[in-house]
């Protein structure tokens, strides 16, 4: 598995408990910060979310909302662009950006230096957790004959796959399922189909012209570009085969299954597994920051889910759970959670 690039694209804008378990990651490990306090200077946050038209991108915009209302009189906060989870975690190592949205498994990944990242990254820390409910995305379009991702490789299909671009989770988890059902991008070539790699945009245009088969990625309830693909020229969504399923469990996914009503004409449930997206910075951002950010997001909870439909549920008791967090606590996160009655 390779390391993947951690280039940026800026553009700005005017759950797991099983992984404790499987890797050994203390629920809530996180040091004391006695004193941390609200900012009262202004500050500059970098945020890191996933690309244009996103789900994480819309909630980066709601979130920078909530935070310029929350934090110091001329403090700004700008929306970056990435190619989501995996980039985001080297752009918070790195200190490219200041936070990220990401998952819990790529967080514990990176934390043992396992599939997508070379060695250990030791240096990220949990501000909130339990953001959304994501699971995988595999959907086949309309017209398409196919049943079971195991018959791609049985069949020997020339089946022609969008998915994320390198770097992004959409991309990540294609080929995870892919090697769950063991199949290559190599060995879909061989049968003559293709994985295009590319933005939300452009799968959505290629699937829509019938240009490729299938879209595989993860989603989210009501996501944007999920709902898209019921439009033209239409999607059935594959759940996975309990071999699958098992491979993704050791990897730190839990079984979960998508509810029927999800999207339109989806009214059927849909194996597979599941997690939530969490809010990272980096072990470098001061207490106070952490805990101002942290502060100023919760004092708007209501505002956020009011205005994005996969957050609608969200409490704070959600948000400072130990196991939806996943990994290292940020101290001054912890800091707040213990003022804020949460602890």
């Amino acid at each position: 598995m390779s390391h993947l690039n951690s280039r940026r694209t800026v553009i700005k804008l005017l759950g797991l408990g099983a992984l404790n378990v499987a890797y050994g990651i203390p629920a809530a490990w996180a040091a004391k910060a006695e004193g941390a306090k609200m900012l009262t200077e202004p500050t500059h946050i970098r945020f890191a979310t996933a690309g244009t038209g996103s789900g994480w991108y819309a909630m980066g915009g709601a979130f920078r909302n909530v935070l310029l209302k929350g934090l110091p009189k001329g403090s700004t906060v700008e929306v970056m662009s990435t190619p989501m989870a995996i980039a985001n975690t080297f752009l918070v190592s790195k200190g490219d950006a200041d936070v990220g949205l990401n998952f819990p498994p790529v967080v514990a990944w990176a934390e043992k230096g396992i599939g997508p990242f070379k060695e250990p990254i030791d240096n990220i820390r949990g501000l909130l957790g339990g953001l959304d409910q994501y699971w995988q995305r595999v959907t086949v379009r309309n017209g398409y004959e196919l049943e079971k991702l195991s018959d791609i490789k049985e069949k020997k299909l020339p089946v022609r796959i969008g998915t994320g671009p390198d770097g992004s989770l959409n991309e990540y988890m294609a080929r995870m399922i892919l090697e769950a059902n063991g199949i290559t991008y190599d060995d879909i070539k061989s049968y003559g189909g293709d994985v295009v790699r590319s933005g939300l945009s452009v799968i959505t245009d290629l699937f829509q012209d019938s240009r490729l088969d299938m879209v595989m990625g993860i989603t989210t309830p009501g996501h944007p570009n999920t709902a898209q693909l019921s439009i033209a020229p239409g999607q059935r969504f594959l759940g996975l085969q309990e071999h699958a399923i098992e491979y993704l469990k050791k990897l730190g996914f839990s079984e979960a299954t998508m509810p029927a009503g999800m999207f339109e004409k989806q009214d059927y449930p849909v194996k597979g597994v599941g997690w939530s997206t969490g809010l990272y910075a980096s072990a470098a951002m001061s207490n106070d920051e952490a805990y101002s950010i942290c502060k100023s997001i919760l004092a708007g909870i209501d505002e956020l889910r009011g205005s994005l439909a996969s957050m609608k549920d969200w409490t704070p008791q959600i948000a400072s759970d130990p196991e939806r967090i996943g990994g290292t606590i940020h101290p001054g996160a912890e800091a707040y959670f213990k003022e804020a009655g949460l602890r």
